[in-house]
């Protein structure tokens, strides 16, 4: 027992002076230096988790996150303005802020296409075609309604903006409102409001982004992305471990999205505020959840900017040529 208690205490003594001299479990874990990642309240791309389980912190960064609420606008001009480091973003949105001149760099994939026409229960819509001349809410100005227009016109062959009748709505409450009043036969949104929706009983899937997408184009496999990671290029450029990192740490918050999901929307819920039902249907209605960027991932990237590029939402020669796009807007690792 005397020998044991030697043996321990000189392990112990040793651990003591290997700690002291590498510094507290905490300064360690800043080797990396810091990095900002901010994100929307309502993204739904798993980065609550990044958060919630410090997983940047994990991998050596002295991580700040902040949560944005509201609309994607003002979180892309705190990237542009390096207040923050990182955001997670819209993809169409953050091609058209790299068009304009953000200094940005696509690093990553988030979630596929969260988009979908949700018809009003009773309104008598079965198909998309059904969808002509009835009164549909939407909020003209997202990159949501820009791609379902631009696929529901490739695939069927006939235009939402001028053969329907849009009911402009300001914010996604607005168009749940309208829906509950019958004020309008359906409405073209985003999980989780989609998901609420439908939840509540007020609403159908008349179809998803997801649908649009596997009709418009012809592919069967590969997932369209609704969010993506982006990083300043000057911070980029002086920390490209961040780029890895980043997606390592997706990759770790997926992993809890599937195999641990109370815990998941556990988080969720903690930062969306959402009622725990919410959470449980838009949980289980996500289409995927994605991380890094693969070749596949890129070749159907590539195939987004070209469709959104056609139909008019972008408008920069990059979006042509496949090389460009690859090299100056994607940064892989």
């Amino acid at each position: 027992m005397d020998r044991g208690r030697r043996d321990f205490l000189r392990t112990g003594a040793a651990a003591a002076a290997a700690a002291a001299v590498s510094g507290p479990a905490v300064l360690r874990a800043q080797g990396k230096g810091r990095v900002r990642l901010a994100y929307l309240q309502l993204g739904w791309a798993a980065t609550e988790i990044i958060h919630k389980e410090d997983l940047l912190g994990k991998r050596g960064w002295q991580a700040e996150y902040s949560i944005i609420a509201g609309a994607p606008g003002p979180l892309l001009n705190q990237l542009a303005s390096k207040n923050v480091d990182a955001i997670d973003m819209s993809f169409a949105l953050a091609a058209k802020a790299f068009e304009d001149g953000v200094p940005l760099k696509v690093t990553g994939v988030a979630t596929a296409v969260l988009g979908a026409i949700v018809a009003r229960k009773g309104a008598g819509l079965e198909k998309v075609e059904d969808l002509k001349g009835r009164k549909i809410a939407a909020i003209v100005g997202t990159s949501t309604f820009f791609d379902i227009r631009a696929l529901v016109l490739k695939g069927y062959g006939f235009d939402l903006q001028k053969d329907t009748r849009i009911v402009t709505a300001t914010a996604p409450p607005d168009m749940v409102t309208l829906l509950g009043k019958k004020e309008v036969d359906a409405i073209i949104a985003w999980q989780p409001i989609t998901d609420s929706v439908v939840f509540r009983g007020e609403g159908v899937y008349l179809t998803k982004q997801i649908d649009l997408w596997r009709k418009a184009t012809g592919r069967a496999s590969g997932f369209p992305v609704h969010v993506c990671y982006l990083v300043h290029q000057e911070f980029l450029g002086k920390n490209a471990a961040i780029a890895k990192d980043l997606n390592d740490a997706q990759k770790d918050a997926v992993d809890i999205w599937y195999n641990k999901p109370q815990r998941a929307m556990e988080i969720v819920a903690e930062v969306t505020k959402l009622p725990r039902d919410v959470i449980q249907v838009a949980h289980k209605e996500t289409v995927r959840m994605l991380h890094g960027l693969p070749d596949e991932q890129v070749d159907t990237l590539i195939a987004q900017l070209k469709i959104n590029k056609e139909f008019g939402f972008l408008k920069s020669a990059v979006w042509d040529n496949p090389d460009r796009i690859r090299k100056e807007f994607f940064h892989r690792t």
